[in-house]
């Protein structure tokens, strides 16, 4: 005898309990593996909760909306890889809390690049940013540089 999809659709209670099995096989194959590892994102050297002034410039990055222009996620494409260095790990924003982690890439990745420039230059970039970088788009944040943190 043949089994055919026919009896699946003419017959509801069948059909759900088709469904119903396919989610259920589904799910188990999905949350087994999470149960049998110690822990389900690796641990990362150097990953450590945020600094109170850390949180306060997160804060403003994103009332700026600086985030809808820069990700902080480097993908892991050869080409970001040369760029930014090693792609960004999910451990690396465990306490991030929203993600930050975008597609848009009007400016560059911000996951990588703290260290790359000086203070100077990226006070500079933030008053006048066509002053560092002609071919940038992004507008100037001079009001940060009076302005309270808060």
């Amino acid at each position: 005898m043949r089994l055919s999809h026919a009896v699946f659709e003419k017959n509801v209670i069948i059909l759900i309990i088709g469904i119903l099995v396919t989610v259920s096989v589904g799910g188990l194959v999905q949350l087994v593996p999470l149960f049998t590892m110690e822990q389900t994102i690796e641990k990362v050297e150097g990953v450590r909760p945020y600094s109170p002034l850390e949180l306060a410039g997160r804060n403003i990055y994103i009332r700026e909306g600086c985030y809808t222009c820069h990700s902080q996620m480097v993908r892991p494409f050869r080409d970001e890889a040369e760029r930014y260095g090693h792609y960004s790990l999910a451990a690396e924003s465990m306490y991030d809390h929203p993600f930050q982690w975008g597609s848009k890439r009007t400016g560059p990745d911000l996951a990588r690049v703290g260290g790359k420039y000086s203070n100077d230059w990226h006070v500079a970039h933030l008053i006048s940013p066509r002053s560092v970088v002609p071919e940038s788009i992004m507008p100037p944040y001079a009001f940060l540089e009076q302005k309270d943190l808060a």
